[in-house]
C-alpha cells in the first residue's frame, strides 16, 4: 500500500520580492493557465492541472493546502507522466547581470514498487526542442509546502530562454508534484527573505524542538549580519542577533536559533518568524519577505495497555477546544492506518474549526500482517482481540485525563473502521451516542446479536459501485469476508429497532460534475426520541471517503460531524413539560440549528419561552 504523505501544516510567505526588478510572479488563483505559460506532456489527464489542494491531491497523494495552485498528480490518473513539462514564458536574459527564482514547492519524492519519481528544473535555448536539468528537486515528503530558491544567472546573456518545471514519473505508479507562487527576478538592494523554516508541521506533545530556517540573500548587496525573532501567535519574542559571515548575492545561511520551543500539550500553533536587523538597518529594500508563519499540530502518539496489548492512538485536542467538548474516534480501514487516515480524513481541521476532541485508533496486525480492527470476518476467525473494549477503555482514559463531554463521544470510520462503528452501535451504546460509518457494513451475526442497551444515532455514506463493501450486500459470503445485509437492509434493521420512520428525502448539488457520481439523502426519525438515521447514497460512488477522494461533492468527514453536532440532547419522552401559563412558543428549528416555518413534514426542535424543547415532526 502507498505511505500516505503527512498533511499537516500551512506555511506562507508574506510577500514576493517587490522591490526587485520582477520578470514573472505568479500564484496561480486564475481559472485558466496563466498567459505566455504552457504544458507538454504524454500524459492523458493533461500533465498539470489548476484547483486547490481537493483538486489536485487523490488517496494516496494528500497535498495541504496552499490556495490555488498547479500540479501534477500521477496518483490519480497512473498515466504516462514521464514528460509532464510547465513551462514559463520565453524570457530575454540578454542584459540581465543576475537572475534568481524562488518558487513554493509540494513534493514528496517517493518510491511504491521499486520506482522513484523525480521533479527538475530545467532549461532549453531551442524553443524546448531540448533540455537542460539545472537542479534536481529534492523531495521531502513532511506534509509541508517547501521553499525553493535559485541562482539562474548562469542563463543571463541569452535572448530566447524558457524554464520549465519537468515532474517524470519513471514508468512507475507514482504520487505528484503541486507548484505556487512563482516569483522570477533580477536581485536589487539590500534584501534578506526569510525563505524556509525546518520546522515539521507534525509534532509529538509533548516535545522540545529548535527554530531552524533559511535566510537568502536575494538583493545585490553583501549581508554581514541580521536578527532572527521567533513567537507564538504574537506571544513572547525570542530574538538573536547572527553576525561574522558575508552573505553574497543570491547565497542562503541556514541559522538555528539559541531558544528553544517546549510543546507541552496537543494543539494547534503558529509559529512567527521574522529576519530583520539587516547589516544594522532597522529595514532592508523590502520588508514583504521578512516574515514566515507555519502552522504547527502537536499530536499525542500514546500508547495504552489493553487486553495485554500495547495499543496505539493519536490524539489531537485544540487548544480553542471549549471545557466539556465532544470527542470523536476516527477509525481506518483494513491495511490502513491512524496517520493515513488522519491526513485524508482532516479531520484535525475540523476539531480546530468546530472545538471538538479527535482520536485516531491503531490497529493491530492479524495472522496475515496487515493492521485491522476485529469485527468478525470469517478469514479472521483465530483473532481474539476486542477491539469494541478498547475503544471504551481509550473513552475512559481521555475522559479521566482532559475535560471531554461524556455524553457526546462519537465514532466514525472508513471500511473496516466503519464496520466497527456498527459494532460499537451494537456493543458499546452506552458509551457512543451515534456513528458514522463511510463505506462500512454490519456482519450478519453482529445483527442478529445486537441488543444495544441504548439507541445510537447512525450516518452511512456508501456508494453504489462500492467493489469492496457492496451495496447490496453479500448474504451468501461469496466474497469470503463473512455474510452481511446489504446497505437498505441495515438502515431498515435500525430503522425498525428504534422505531423510526422516513423523514425527508433530497438530493445534494452535483458540484462536481467530472467524479462520475452524485449523492442523495435518506433521512430517518421519530417524535418519541433523539434518534436518527442517516443514509447517504452515493450514486456510482465507489469504496471511497467523499471530499477526500471518489465523490466530491460532499465531504464526509464534515457531514459525519455536522450529524453529530444536530444530535438533540434528549428525548421527548424524558422531558417533563410544566403546565405553565407563561409557556409560549419561542421559535420553531430545524435539525441543523436553522428556523423554519411551521408548515413541514421534517423533524424540527420546538422551543418554549420557559426553558423546555419539544422535538417533533410535523405532518405525520
Amino acid at each position: 500500500m502507498k505511505n500516505l504523505a503527512v498533511v499537516l501544516c500551512t506555511l506562507f510567505i508574506y510577500g514576493t520580492v517587490h522591490s526587485q526588478n520582477i520578470l514573472i510572479d505568479e500564484d496561480f488563483e486564475g481559472a485558466n493557465l496563466p498567459a505566455g505559460w504552457s504544458i507538454s506532456t504524454n500524459a492523458s489527464d493533461g500533465g498539470w492541472n489548476l484547483g486547490t489542494n481537493q483538486n489536485i491531491e487523490s488517496q494516496w497523494w494528500s497535498v495541504a493546502p496552499h490556495g490555488n495552485i498547479i500540479g501534477t498528480n500521477d496518483d490519480d490518473c497512473d498515466c504516462d507522466k514521464s514528460m509532464d513539462y510547465l513551462i514559463m514564458p520565453p524570457m530575454d536574459f540578454s542584459s540581465s547581470v543576475a537572475v534568481a527564482l524562488q518558487f513554493e514547492n509540494y513534493y514528496d519524492g517517493g518510491s511504491f514498487g521499486g520506482d522513484t519519481e523525480t521533479a527538475t528544473l530545467e532549461y532549453s535555448f531551442d524553443n524546448g526542442s531540448t533540455w537542460t536539468v539545472f537542479s534536481e528537486i529534492i523531495g521531502t515528503d513532511d506534509g509541508d509546502w517547501d521553499a525553493q530558491s535559485f541562482d539562474l544567472s548562469i542563463l543571463t546573456g541569452n535572448s530566447n530562454v524558457l524554464i520549465a518545471f519537468h515532474y517524470n514519473d519513471n514508468g512507475g505508479w507514482m504520487f505528484g508534484w503541486a507548484i505556487d507562487d512563482v516569483v522570477l527576478f533580477e536581485p536589487q538592494g539590500l534584501d534578506a527573505a526569510l525563505t524556509n523554516l525546518s520546522v515539521n508541521g507534525n509534532q509529538d506533545a509533548p516535545t522540545t524542538i529548535p527554530i531552524t530556517g533559511t535566510v537568502s540573500n536575494v538583493g545585490a548587496e553583501v549581508i554581514t549580519s541580521f536578527d532572527i525573532t521567533w513567537s507564538l501567535s504574537g506571544g513572547v519574542a525570542y530574538t538573536q542577533n547572527f553576525s561574522g559571515f558575508n552573505l553574497s548575492s543570491l547565497a542562503t545561511y541556514e541559522f538555528t536559533h539559541q531558544d528553544t520551543w517546549t510543546i507541552s500539550q496537543s494543539g494547534l500553533y503558529n509559529l512567527d518568524v521574522t529576519v530583520s536587523n539587516v547589516n544594522g538597518q532597522a529595514l532592508d529594500d523590502n520588508p514583504d519577505n521578512d516574515a514566515y508563519s507555519q502552522n504547527v499540530q502537536a499530536l499525542e502518539y500514546g500508547t495504552i495497555q489493553d487486553g495485554g496489548i500495547q495499543r496505539e492512538y493519536i490524539y489531537y485536542h485544540p487548544g480553542s477546544a471549549p471545557p466539556n467538548c465532544p470527542l470523536v474516534f476516527v477509525c481506518h480501514g483494513y491495511t490502513g492506518s491512524a496517520e493515513g487516515i488522519m491526513n485524508y480524513s482532516e479531520f484535525n481541521q475540523l476539531a480546530d474549526e468546530y472545538g471538538f476532541a479527535v482520536c485516531y485508533p491503531q490497529g493491530i496486525e492479524d495472522g496475515g500482517g496487515n493492521t485491522f480492527f476485529n469485527v468478525g470476518y470469517d478469514f479472521q476467525n483465530n483473532e481474539t482481540v476486542d477491539d469494541v473494549a478498547y475503544l471504551q477503555n481509550l473513552n475512559s482514559y481521555f475522559q479521566n485525563t482532559y475535560s471531554l463531554d461524556a455524553d457526546k463521544v462519537f465514532c466514525t470510520g472508513m471500511s473496516n473502521g466503519g464496520d466497527l462503528c456498527y459494532m460499537l452501535a451494537c456493543q458499546a451504546s452506552e458509551t457512543f451516542r451515534g456513528v458514522a460509518p463511510i463505506a462500512g457494513m454490519i456482519m450478519q451475526d453482529i445483527v442478529d446479536d445486537c441488543n444495544p442497551t441504548s439507541e445510537v444515532s447512525i450516518l452511512e455514506v456508501h456508494g453504489t459501485q462500492d467493489n469492496v463493501t457492496y451495496f447490496d450486500g453479500d448474504p451468501n459470503n461469496i466474497d469470503g469476508w463473512g455474510a452481511y445485509p446489504s446497505i437498505p437492509e441495515t438502515m431498515t434493521f435500525f430503522n425498525n429497532l428504534f422505531g423510526l420512520q422516513l423523514v425527508s428525502t433530497a438530493n445534494f448539488p452535483n458540484i462536481n460534475t467530472n467524479d462520475g457520481s452524485t449523492v442523495s439523502s435518506e433521512k430517518y426519525g421519530s417524535s418519541n426520541s433523539c434518534t436518527e438515521v442517516w443514509l447517504y447514497t452515493v450514486q456510482g460512488g465507489g469504496h471511497d471517503w467523499p471530499g477526500a477522494y471518489g465523490n466530491m461533492d460532499i465531504e464526509a468527514s464534515r457531514e459525519a460531524w455536522l450529524f453529530f453536532d444536530q444530535l438533540c440532547e434528549q428525548s421527548v419522552g424524558t422531558i417533563e413539560i410544566p403546565n405553565s401559563a407563561e409557556r409560549k412558543l419561542i421559535k420553531i428549528i430545524d435539525l441543523m440549528g436553522r428556523e423554519v416555518k411551521d408548515n413541514s413534514s421534517e423533524v424540527f426542535i420546538y422551543q418554549y419561552s420557559d426553558g423546555t424543547t419539544e422535538k417533533k415532526i410535523k405532518g405525520l
